[in-house]
């Protein structure tokens, strides 16, 4: 979600298509439309043929249109992680495995049903395939959208179509030959964004895809021809294309993205909100990153509104809010915002966002499996890759991290940070597509890298690390939450508060005993009362999410199960981490613990420099000091993993527009160094001169 420099919020314009928010951003790959890989799933791939399940459809369906096999089942990867949303369409009107798309003017927010371009949207056959393809078949739009079997053999004989009409009525039983074909699939219009999503599809093809039951056998001899792509007569390269060869005032190249992603720059503002004062601008700090300031961190969030909305936001500088980049959730479009040489104003800390980049999605965290495409993850890990190797970022959970888990930054600010990109964002999933899986690791010179150790309930001593990984798809859970004033997903009532539907998920619950009718742990900033924790979705206290490490603070082998307590939040938390599950994979990292004779120690929601460290004129106006988190210490004893070496204290003063102030945009550096911890859900700071560091 998006933050602000000064109410945290910003509202966001609801706009559900780029058609409804009238700009010059296009529909263009509306069908590309792929949901995160869910639990359903795996309960989808009991459905389809008849006694064949899923695989059994895909079987018929290849032989019924002549499509090869590997082909169509990695089409229908890339449109739906083959999981067919219960029959409700997703955010761009695609329905089922084979995402075929219904698209109405009742649909489109904003648009008169009466107005021409109305009547354009429901002619444009790339916005209704569902009735093209019900028509190759014989069968009713209504079985088509609904039903697994029939949707896979509509979008089957559509694909077919397309290639017959690419050569001469003819198909071809070499899988390549279909490359033009899944091009237009696609829907795209432009050939920039048809390669993408084909080249995606191959990977699969050449690489294999297992998931959930359903398997694309890897045939690395494939080979595809992107000219044949220039049959589909599209617009040529597109506008993010042509974007690329664009400069900055300063001479940067925008959009910074690789070169094979579909990006274009859309330039958030930096303009003054009152004429009269330089300080009073939006909505984000020049800088010369990583010259002054360290480019640390990667943080995921989404933008609670619709793609073109959200990019329209930050042109106001009345925002006080940006991001660095924004992703459209139907086929990974990429819009950069902000230089990442600058400071986006993005999470409601700055010591995080002084030396992260931002990458908001498109979506609502409440909804998340209906918004985070398949599209989205592939494209945010590409361009995270690109990231990270331009700046040195570890690809790993304690560099890349959720708007959630960042802390206010100060006392009065904890209950006012969001929490997305919410318990739907599939962790697991995209650490893989970064090749950064989270796997177990052990302590250098250890011997316990047998493994059969690793389905030893006994494992995991105390004090050593254990990173969180609940199996996502199996990881059902129900949280509860509400839907935003703006929020468009299907089925759902905008401003309705109540259960979610039970779905996969990527977090363990954290409870106060090992027993799973404890009470979930409370947090301080949410319960003052010290009432027991709660399914919200925005309850951070009781919830660990994947990839988080924290260390061991006790076991126990119940008549429920295997249970491990970490220390989180300054106390024990458990959670039931079944072997069968991995719910707690051993690992290593550095471990901060208070110094002997210490009986406990504070923490702090920002790593500021000393007083001593401003000059007088920007102390003058700008004093920032680190806040302490009062609800929150750390005993003697607990032990809490860092996310690297401790760094000093910093701050970047910036404060006129144009950098007239005295000693404007200045990289202010105290002396005081201090840890970043995985605290609770969380991250926080600790004094380095109150710890002891180990490898662990």
């Amino acid at each position: 979600m998006l933050s602000t420099q000064t109410s945290h919020r910003a509202p966001l314009r609801r706009a559900t298509t780029m058609w409804a928010a009238g700009c010059a951003l296009t529909l263009a790959a509306t069908a590309v439309v792929a949901a995160a890989p869910t639990a359903g799933a795996a309960a989808t791939a009991q459905r389809g043929g008849s006694g064949g399940g899923l695989p059994g459809a895909f079987a018929a369906a290849a032989r019924e249109s002549g499509v090869p096999l590997n082909v169509l089942e990695a089409l229908a990867y890339q449109e739906s992680a083959w999981n067919d949303h219960g029959g409700a369409p997703s955010t761009s009107g695609g329905y089922g495995i084979m995402q075929l798309t219904e698209i109405s003017a009742a649909t489109l927010d904003g648009l008169d049903p009466d107005s021409a371009k109305a009547a354009a949207v429901e002619a444009d056959p790339r916005l209704n395939t569902a009735r093209a393809a019900a028509r190759l078949i014989g069968a009713d739009v209504a079985d088509v959208k609904r039903d697994d079997t029939l949707n896979i053999r509509a979008g089957a004989a559509l694909l077919a179509s397309y290639a017959k009409a690419l050569n001469g009525g003819r198909t071809s039983a070499d899988a390549g030959a279909w490359y033009a074909a899944v091009g237009r699939y696609s829907g795209a219009a432009d050939t920039a964004t048809a390669k993408q999503f084909a080249d995606r599809v191959f990977n699969g093809v050449r690489a294999g895809i297992s998931v959930a039951g359903l398997a694309v056998a890897a045939d690395p001899a494939v080979r595809t021809d992107p000219a044949s792509l220039d049959a589909l007569h599209l617009t040529g390269p597109a506008p993010a294309a042509r974007a690329a060869a664009a400069k900055a005032a300063d001479g940067t190249a925008l959009p910074e993205c690789p070169t094979d992603l579909n990006c274009d720059y859309v330039p958030a503002a930096l303009a003054l909100n009152n004429p009269a004062d330089l300080s009073s601008y939006g909505n984000y700090d020049p800088a010369d990153r990583p010259n002054h300031s360290q480019i640390r961190y990667i943080t995921i969030h989404d933008t609670e509104g619709g793609f073109a909305g959200s990019v329209n936001w930050f042109q106001n500088p009345a925002a006080y809010a940006s991001a660095h980049y924004v992703i459209r959730s139907a086929d990974g479009h990429v819009t950069q915002t902000v230089p990442t040489q600058d400071i986006a104003w993005d999470s409601g800390n700055w010591s995080v966002y002084q030396h992260a980049i931002s990458i908001e999605h498109e979506g609502w965290a409440i909804h998340g499996a209906a918004w985070y495409t398949e599209a989205q993850y592939e494209t945010t890990a590409e361009l995270v890759r690109y990231l990270a190797k331009k700046y040195g970022i570890p690809l790993d959970r304690q560099h890349i991290f959720g708007h959630d888990e960042v802390p206010g930054s100060k006392d009065a600010n904890q209950t006012l940070q969001h929490w997305d990109p919410g318990p739907y964002w599939d962790w697991s999933h995209f650490m893989d597509l970064l090749g950064a899986p989270i796997l177990p690791s052990f302590p250098a010179g250890s011997h316990s890298t047998d493994a059969a150790r690793l389905v030893d309930p006994s494992f995991n001593p105390l004090g050593s690390v254990v990173v969180v990984k609940p199996n996502f798809r199996g990881n059902l859970q129900v949280v509860s939450g509400c839907t935003e004033a703006n929020d468009p997903t299907p089925g759902t009532t905008p401003g309705q508060c109540g259960e979610q539907p039970s779905q996969a998920s990527n977090f363990v619950w954290l409870r106060t005993a090992p027993d799973p009718a404890a009470p979930l742990l409370s947090e301080p900033y949410l319960h003052a009362d010290g009432s027991a924790g709660t399914d919200s979705a925005d309850d951070w206290g009781d919830k660990a999410v994947t990839g988080q490490k924290f260390v061991v603070a006790d076991r126990r082998i119940t008549r429920d199960g295997v249970w491990t307590a970490i220390w989180y939040g300054g106390r024990e938390a458990w959670f039931a981490s079944p072997w069968t599950n991995f719910a707690a994979l051993p690992s290593t990292a550095g471990v901060v613990k208070p110094k002997a004779g210490l009986a406990s120690i504070p923490v702090y929601a920002t790593a500021a420099p000393e007083a001593s460290a401003y000059p007088q004129p920007i102390a003058d106006v700008d004093l920032r000091t680190p806040k302490l988190l009062t609800k929150y210490s750390i005993a003697a004893g607990q032990g809490y993993v860092t996310s690297g070496p401790a760094v000093n204290g910093e701050y970047w003063y910036a404060r006129n527009i144009d950098g007239s102030a005295p000693l404007d945009r200045t990289e202010v550096v105290g002396t005081t160094q201090f840890y970043l911890i995985q605290f609770n859900h969380r991250m926080a700071w600790v004094n380095a001169a109150d710890v002891d560091f180990s490898q662990s």
